[in-house]
């Protein structure tokens, strides 16, 4: 099972997105927190997870499982 952090950043380059505009998307003033949850330095609280989740149009549960589909 991948981390979380490489889940978001898989997603977030299938989906095509920067650091920045993935921040922009769930208000996030900057990137830097973005890129500390990718290099699994922190984790998004509950409301930023949710926030990731409906970016990514997945439930809660299949982002942290990280049992989306990857194709």
């Amino acid at each position: 099972m991948q981390s979380l952090g490489t889940t978001i950043r898989n997603l977030r380059l299938k989906n095509k997105l920067s650091q920045t505009e993935l921040a922009h998307l769930i208000n996030i003033p900057s990137q830097s927190k973005i890129s500390a949850w990718e290099s699994d330095n922190s984790l998004p609280d509950v409301l930023e997870a949710q926030k990731l989740a409906a970016v990514f149009d997945l439930t809660l549960e299949e982002l942290v499982g990280g049992t989306y589909n990857r194709d």
